[in-house]
């Protein structure tokens, strides 16, 4: 037995003959980790600042996996809670500092290798859900270089075919076409009343130019209808064509 079984020892000892008033925090003297059962014989009462004590020391008296679970818990003394006050506990900047990195090397350790729980799954919590919407509403706008930033990144590269996929997958089960009256509304209001940027409107006549000297702008594409052999465009072909036409070939 060393130093720090004996220290151990000497504070659960102590416990158990004594009475808490106040604020106690209750000690597995063999912790559940190690096989320490939830009986009366292995609990006591500590004060925050032994119960830290206990879980350093503890850390001091194993090796190997067991050495690396107490870590894990030493490590946890710190987490605030509903019912607890572990940060009342004093602990030294040393401390700290060898805890933080012994716990980086055991945990790099025990990770190493496996999948994080959360790896490709789809949020579906509603609280979590109802957070992240509301943080995106109260997030500020990007600046311009943060904008122009971004898109450099991007400009000129072409998705991977692993992308395409991905996306792809994303994308099925969603609901496509046309824009139902509720969203044209929503948009209608939320640009009500805003101007449009300087130079909008000459961007969108330089491309409309370009798309015609192209051969690209939609009214350019012709679309034969199976019901009627009707040439048309694209506009006059879902107004009238398509799905929409009455007559028979």
């Amino acid at each position: 037995m060393n130093k720090y079984n004996t220290w151990y020892n000497n504070i659960t000892e102590n416990a158990k003959n004594r009475i808490l008033t106040g604020y106690v925090e209750r000690h597995h003297i063999i912790p559940r980790s190690l096989g320490g059962s939830n009986s009366n014989e292995n609990l006591v009462d500590l004060t925050a600042r032994e119960h830290f004590i206990c879980h350093w020391l503890l850390t001091k008296m194993h090796t190997g996996e067991s050495r690396a679970k107490m870590i894990y818990a030493l490590n946890g003394m710190k987490r605030n809670g509903q019912y607890t006050q572990r940060y009342e506990t004093k602990i030294t900047s040393r401390v700290y500092e060898n805890l933080k990195k012994e716990f980086s090397l055991v945990h790099s350790v025990t990770m190493k290798g496996k999948t994080a729980w959360n790896k490709g799954r789809k949020e579906d919590r509603p609280e979590v859900l109802k957070n992240v919407k509301q943080a995106a509403l109260e997030r500020k706008p990007q600046s311009k270089e943060s904008r122009e930033k971004q898109a450099q990144k991007t400009r000129g590269k072409k998705r991977t075919q692993e992308q395409r996929e991905c996306m792809s997958i994303s994308m099925r089960g969603i609901k496509k076409g046309p824009m139902s009256q509720e969203e044209k509304d929503k948009r209608s209001k939320a640009l009500l009343g805003k101007s449009k940027p300087p130079g909008h409107t000459e961007k969108r006549m330089a491309t409309l130019a370009k798309q015609l000297a192209e051969g690209t702008h939609y009214s350019q594409q012709k679309t034969t209808c199976p019901h009627c052999g009707v040439i048309a465009s694209k506009g006059p072909y879902t107004r009238y064509h398509g799905a929409r036409c009455r007559r028979v070939v």
